[in-house]
């Protein structure tokens, strides 16, 4: 290039390399120091927007300036599930279980095996007190769940094929279950596909996929298979594991069954957390202890922190020396979430506020959540029990920040963003040709 040229278009030239260098790398920083920031404060809802969560004007401190919040909530498809095989199991399994507590405890049982075998039972059994509320005046006039037009009800007998389409895709956006003890394989693959493909499962109250049990529709029959310390093959009981699909639950649940009715074990409420929505709202609302109704009865434990966002820490206060790892959190699994209450919630939610507001503020975040992102906020992995490996992409990588985990852009993000200096200086360089012909031309 000619040099009068080349100096006539300096100052051009200097900004289309300047372009070339430096966008790719403020670019980047830019993006990594919005998104490598603490989890507290106001800075809380731009974290999570990545996640579906586009404002602060779901959280509790600025719900007022809302006339009606909720709104969003009327959006999702709603089911709850009644628990009809728990409820079955309850009518005359437990008969079986207190006679031969302590008996034969070395070999097979071939009698009352009837009580093994047991008619259906409908209803709600334990959790009734869950129904009345999804059907109360206050989930309908402060939460907008209404039952009828964003709100179903469905029954195990045909939740498998109630969750999904011919094509496969979801029926519902958010499933809610009570108390639900006992479970076919079917319908145990069917919550987790549910979660697996986009769905947010809520878990109101402990003590979930204990046992496995198979319904027969043609004599209407539910028959124990394996768990709660039995097997039964329809000629014979003996003695088994507890809980059937422990390892399982860990992984995609994040928790599983823990702590038992006769573990003495009594909470004074739980402590909320902010590094999610959920917990931040309920410790705006209701300060530094929520759930206190709730006294004890039957509790998971949370075994598996990848993944997993606490929304509440619960407090274990009758025994001094007894502290089991009961918590309500959020855990990421494939494209969904289970959001677990971690204690029998159908106890107290009739009485008690925070455990009311727990569940719509955890369907307001299901209302935004992009089930899209694959890499959500997330704690770290401390536990010695993991979850698969999530499907991070190689553009992404994680990037500590206090307890948590944000996934911040890679380096892959700036070979684009060179391309296009690249493209800016050939641009530069192609326009300074075209001017030196044309001064040419008129001389």
């Amino acid at each position: 290039m000619p040099a009068g040229l080349l100096a006539k278009y300096s100052s051009l030239l200097a900004l289309a390399v300047i372009l070339m260098f430096c966008i790719p790398s403020s670019v980047s920083s830019i993006m990594n120091s919005s998104q490598l920031q603490h989890f507290d404060g106001g800075e809380l809802a731009s974290n999570l927007s990545r996640v579906g969560w586009t404002g602060t004007r779901y959280l509790a401190s600025s719900l007022s300036s809302q006339s009606d919040p909720y709104n969003q909530t009327l959006k999702l498809k709603i089911a709850a599930v009644e628990p009809v095989f728990t409820t079955t199991a309850y009518s005359s399994f437990y008969s079986f279980y207190s006679k031969y507590a302590t008996r034969n405890l070395n070999g097979t049982i071939k009698t009352d095996l009837n009580l093994l075998n047991a008619s259906i039972v409908r209803g709600w059994g334990w959790s009734d007190a869950l129904r009345r509320f999804l059907i109360s005046t206050t989930a309908g006039d402060q939460y907008d769940i209404v039952l009828g037009r964003n709100l179903s009800f469905i029954s195990e007998v045909n939740v498998s094929q109630a969750l999904f389409r011919t094509d496969g895709t979801r029926n519902y956006d958010v499933l809610i279950l009570g108390f639900t003890e006992y479970v076919t394989v079917q319908e145990y693959y069917a919550y987790k596909s549910f979660v697996t493909t986009g769905g947010v499962l809520v878990l109101m109250d402990a003590t979930n996929f204990l046992a496995e049990v198979q319904y027969y529709p043609r004599t209407q029959h539910l028959a124990l298979i394996r768990g709660h310390g039995w097997g039964f093959n329809g000629t014979m009981a003996w003695r088994d594991i507890f809980d059937r699909w422990q390892n399982e639950n860990t992984n995609w649940i994040g928790g599983t069954f823990g702590v038992g009715s006769s573990s003495g074990a009594g909470y004074s409420g739980a402590t909320p957390l902010t590094d999610n929505p959920v917990g931040r709202a309920l410790k705006e609302k209701y300060g530094s202890r929520v759930f206190t109704v709730y006294q004890g009865h039957e509790e998971n434990v949370l075994t598996n922190l990848t993944r997993t966002s606490i929304i509440a820490n619960w407090v274990q206060t009758r025994k001094p020396d007894f502290h089991p790892n009961v918590a309500t959190y959020l855990h990421y699994y494939r494209g969904g979430i289970v959001a677990d209450l971690g204690v029998m919630g159908s106890d107290v939610i009739m009485s008690d506020g925070s455990v009311q507001f727990f569940l719509s503020q955890t369907l307001l975040f299901a209302a935004e959540f992009d089930s899209g992102v694959t890499n959500p906020p997330s704690l770290p992995a401390t536990t010695t029990n993991m979850s698969e490996q999530s499907s991070v992409g190689a553009a992404y990588r994680p990037s500590p920040v206090g307890n948590v985990v944000v996934m911040s852009l890679g380096d892959r993000m700036v070979m684009p963003l060179l391309l296009v200096g690249m493209i800016l200086l050939v641009s530069f360089l192609a326009a300074a040709v075209w001017l030196r012909r044309r001064e040419h031309r008129a001389v």
